[in-house]
Protein backbone atom coordinates (compact mmCIF):
# COMPACT_ATOMS: atom_id res chain seq x y z
CA UNK A 1 0.00 0.00 0.00
CA UNK A 2 0.88 3.36 -0.63
CA UNK A 3 -0.13 6.46 0.31
CA UNK A 4 0.85 10.35 -1.48
CA UNK A 5 -0.26 14.03 -1.60
CA UNK A 6 0.43 17.31 -2.94
CA UNK A 7 2.22 19.89 -1.47
CA UNK A 8 -0.59 21.53 0.47
CA UNK A 9 -2.12 18.24 1.36
CA UNK A 10 -5.78 19.09 -0.15
CA UNK A 11 -5.33 15.90 -2.11
CA UNK A 12 -4.28 12.48 -0.46
CA UNK A 13 -4.86 9.51 -2.19
CA UNK A 14 -4.12 6.03 -1.80
CA UNK A 15 -2.70 3.16 -3.93
CA UNK A 16 -3.85 -0.35 -2.82
CA UNK A 17 -1.53 -2.04 -5.23
CA UNK A 18 2.01 -1.71 -6.51
CA UNK A 19 4.21 0.61 -8.24
CA UNK A 20 5.29 -1.21 -11.63
CA UNK A 21 7.87 -0.46 -14.60
CA UNK A 22 9.18 2.93 -13.11
CA UNK A 23 11.35 5.10 -15.19
CA UNK A 24 12.46 8.55 -16.18
CA UNK A 25 10.83 10.63 -18.51
CA UNK A 26 12.58 13.65 -20.42
CA UNK A 27 9.48 14.23 -22.86
CA UNK A 28 8.28 17.60 -23.35
CA UNK A 29 5.21 16.97 -21.53
CA UNK A 30 6.36 15.88 -18.17
CA UNK A 31 9.34 18.13 -18.34
CA UNK A 32 6.81 20.74 -18.81
CA UNK A 33 4.13 18.82 -16.22
CA UNK A 34 7.22 18.23 -13.40
CA UNK A 35 9.21 21.24 -13.76
CA UNK A 36 12.12 19.38 -14.39
CA UNK A 37 13.80 16.68 -16.67
CA UNK A 38 13.56 14.02 -15.98
CA UNK A 39 10.50 13.01 -14.41
CA UNK A 40 10.36 9.92 -12.78
CA UNK A 41 7.15 8.16 -13.01
CA UNK A 42 5.76 4.49 -11.94
CA UNK A 43 2.55 2.68 -12.95
CA UNK A 44 -0.20 2.01 -11.12
CA UNK A 45 -3.94 0.03 -11.95
CA UNK A 46 -6.28 3.27 -11.59
CA UNK A 47 -8.92 0.68 -9.97
CA UNK A 48 -6.54 0.80 -6.91
CA UNK A 49 -6.48 4.29 -6.46
CA UNK A 50 -8.48 6.08 -4.13
CA UNK A 51 -8.71 9.90 -2.78
CA UNK A 52 -8.61 9.68 1.29
CA UNK A 53 -10.89 12.78 0.52
CA UNK A 54 -13.50 12.42 -2.50
CA UNK A 55 -13.93 16.23 -2.14
CA UNK A 56 -10.59 17.10 -2.79
CA UNK A 57 -10.75 19.70 -6.38
CA UNK A 58 -8.52 17.95 -8.52
CA UNK A 59 -8.22 19.87 -12.02
CA UNK A 60 -7.23 17.59 -14.69
CA UNK A 61 -5.87 18.98 -18.12
CA UNK A 62 -6.01 17.06 -21.88
CA UNK A 63 -2.21 16.91 -22.44
CA UNK A 64 -3.06 14.73 -26.09
CA UNK A 65 -2.30 11.34 -24.94
CA UNK A 66 -3.82 12.11 -21.52
CA UNK A 67 -5.37 14.00 -18.25
CA UNK A 68 -2.52 15.31 -16.14
CA UNK A 69 -4.17 16.06 -12.81
CA UNK A 70 -3.16 18.53 -10.14
CA UNK A 71 -4.39 19.45 -7.08
CA UNK A 72 -6.42 22.91 -8.07
CA UNK A 73 -5.02 24.59 -5.18
CA UNK A 74 -1.52 24.30 -4.74
CA UNK A 75 -0.70 23.25 -8.13
CA UNK A 76 0.92 19.91 -7.02
CA UNK A 77 0.86 16.81 -10.07
CA UNK A 78 -0.64 13.98 -8.60
CA UNK A 79 -0.75 11.26 -11.26
CA UNK A 80 -1.53 11.19 -15.01
CA UNK A 81 -4.70 9.28 -16.73
CA UNK A 82 -4.05 7.78 -19.91
CA UNK A 83 -6.85 8.07 -22.49
CA UNK A 84 -5.23 4.99 -24.77
CA UNK A 85 -5.13 2.52 -21.66
CA UNK A 86 -7.96 3.68 -19.02
CA UNK A 87 -7.17 0.89 -16.57
CA UNK A 88 -3.68 2.30 -15.83
CA UNK A 89 -2.19 5.66 -14.23
CA UNK A 90 0.90 6.90 -13.68
CA UNK A 91 2.22 8.23 -10.49
CA UNK A 92 5.08 10.63 -10.04
CA UNK A 93 7.20 9.17 -7.52
CA UNK A 94 7.94 12.19 -5.80
CA UNK A 95 3.85 12.57 -4.13
CA UNK A 96 4.71 9.28 -2.32
CA UNK A 97 4.63 9.95 0.78
CA UNK A 98 4.97 5.89 2.61
CA UNK A 99 5.43 2.60 0.97
CA UNK A 100 8.85 1.04 -0.74
CA UNK A 101 9.10 3.64 -4.39
CA UNK A 102 10.59 1.40 -6.73
CA UNK A 103 13.57 3.24 -8.32
CA UNK A 104 13.47 3.75 -11.63
CA UNK A 105 14.69 0.96 -14.08
CA UNK A 106 14.99 3.18 -17.61
CA UNK A 107 14.82 6.55 -19.11
CA UNK A 108 12.30 7.38 -21.70
CA UNK A 109 12.30 10.02 -24.63
CA UNK A 110 15.66 10.91 -24.03
CA UNK A 111 15.20 12.15 -27.48
CA UNK A 112 13.39 15.27 -26.24
CA UNK A 113 15.90 15.54 -23.59
CA UNK A 114 16.60 19.59 -22.85
CA UNK A 115 20.31 20.38 -23.68
CA UNK A 116 20.67 21.44 -20.06
CA UNK A 117 19.89 17.53 -18.48
CA UNK A 118 22.66 14.78 -18.46
CA UNK A 119 22.22 11.29 -18.00
CA UNK A 120 24.85 10.45 -15.43
CA UNK A 121 23.86 6.49 -15.14
CA UNK A 122 23.96 3.32 -16.82
CA UNK A 123 20.27 2.79 -16.81
CA UNK A 124 18.78 1.78 -20.64
CA UNK A 125 18.02 4.70 -22.54
CA UNK A 126 15.09 4.64 -25.07
CA UNK A 127 14.94 7.61 -27.79
CA UNK A 128 10.87 7.41 -27.25
CA UNK A 129 8.90 5.81 -25.45
CA UNK A 130 7.50 2.74 -23.93
CA UNK A 131 7.46 -0.79 -26.00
Amino acid sequence: MFTGSCLCQAIRFELNGELSSPRYCHCNKCVKFSGTSPAAWAMATSAELSLVNPNAEVTKFNSGRGLRCFCSNCGSGVWFESIDFPEIVGIPLGVIDEGEIPTPEQHLWVNSKPDWCTINDELPQREQGPE
